[in-house]
């Protein structure tokens, strides 16, 4: 088809060049980062982004990769739980049910969008094509 360049290989780079190569585009994604990000916060998945994740074969892989958060509670000086709140599937409360860490959730994308698109930096950190 054609031949794309952008920047930025998180989350989103990462989701957005195995999406390219998957319509036929040769893609290369360049960082500036020297080295590949982990580590972050928690990270929700919910609605759109979960969809994203079952399109892309990946739902059952983040799901398994989770931080197994099951809810929050807040307890009082007594150590006794004062209140909670337990993730439901499919609701859209506080906490979801699909809770990874952003480093993970980045290489969960990364893995295989790198077996067919061009990654690099000036640093090199990483380069691989199919």
């Amino acid at each position: 088809m054609g031949r794309i360049l952008f920047t930025g290989a998180s989350i989103a780079g990462n989701a957005v060049a195995w999406w390219l190569r998957r319509f036929g585009f040769d893609v290369t994604v360049v960082e500036r980062a020297p080295a590949f990000r982990d580590g972050g916060q928690n990270v929700d998945v919910r609605g759109s982004g979960r969809e994203v994740l079952r399109r892309m074969g990946l739902e059952r892989a983040a799901l398994d990769a989770g931080t197994g958060e099951e809810g929050i509670a807040w307890v009082d000086e007594h150590g006794r739980i004062a209140a909670k709140v337990v993730a439901e599937p499919g609701a859209d409360g506080p906490t979801a049910e699909m809770e990874i860490l952003r480093g993970d959730l980045a290489r969960l994308l990364y893995e295989p969008a790198s077996r067919h698109c061009i990654y690099g930096s000036a640093n090199g950190w990483r380069r691989h094509s199919a």
